[in-house]
Parts: C-alpha cells; structure tokens; sequence
C-alpha cells in the first residue's frame, strides 16, 4: 500500500477538526512520555491546555522543550491519515493568553459557544483557572501520510 502526504489544507483540516492527538515529550531520565491529550490548532502553532500545571507532561517540557504531536484517523485503507508535528514547546504564563487560548479550544469541545463561555467563567469564578497552564508548540517538522 502506497502512502501519499496530505496536502496542506489536509493537515489543517485534520489538526482544527480532530479533537484528541498525542503528545510526546521527554523526561529528566530522558525517556519519553506519550499521553493522550485536547489541543486546540491556530496562528500555526497547537496550543494545550494542562489542568494541572505540575503535570508529569509540564515538568518535562521544563526541561526538555522538543517534542512530538501527533493525530492518527481512520481504520481501512483511503480512509487512514496521520500527521506528526516535531516542534518545540513553550509554556505561556500569561492569565489573559490563557484565558483568550482556552475559551478558543473549549468550543471545539462544547456544543455552544455560550457553553463554553460558562464553563470558562466558572473556572475563573472557582480560582480553578490559576491551577492551568498554557503550553504552545510550534511546528519545526511536519510529516503527513494518507493511505
């Protein structure tokens, strides 16, 4: 079976309408760490949000900022396609960048925007919103395929 690469609006397609990708990243040990996670995908860069920002994922781009992104749809033949983000994270510690970054995400995930609205103010009234952490990567190699 032949793999073709996805063209640039298949990518984007993929990365704005898919809702869970992986995120690889590398430990103090230097061992890696994949887990399942949301994202959201504008301005080029996949931007996440962690609940928690002491998370094993977070402690990890602290110290080691490379990692992989990754989405996988698609279970025959011409319905299979894959996108692999090699990049570097960042952790964003801006309350306002977070708060604009998370209510852009949340409606990709909530029926309404209005829904999403709430739930983010909920999540500032709570003080919640404080324990969050805004990680941007930014794309340095992008490797698609199609089956």
């Amino acid at each position: 079976m032949m793999r073709t690469p996805l063209s640039e609006a298949e990518i984007n397609e993929l990365l704005s309408k898919e809702k869970t990708c992986w995120l690889a990243t590398i430990s103090l040990e230097r061992e890696p760490h994949l887990i399942p996670i949301h994202f959201g995908f504008f301005d080029g860069n996949v931007h996440i949000i962690f609940v928690n920002k002491r998370a094993k994922s977070v402690r990890n781009i602290e110290s080691h900022s490379s990692v992989c992104f990754g989405i996988n749809v698609g279970e025959r033949a011409q319905e299979i396609k894959c996108v692999l983000i090699h990049g570097k994270a960042k952790i964003v510690n801006n309350l306002e960048t977070l708060k604009t970054v998370y209510l852009k995400i949340l409606t990709k995930y909530l029926p309404s925007e209005k829904e999403a609205e709430n739930f983010l103010k909920k999540t500032m009234d709570s003080g919640a919103i404080r324990r969050r952490i805004l990680v941007v990567i930014t794309p340095e190699k992008t490797i698609s395929w199609k089956l």
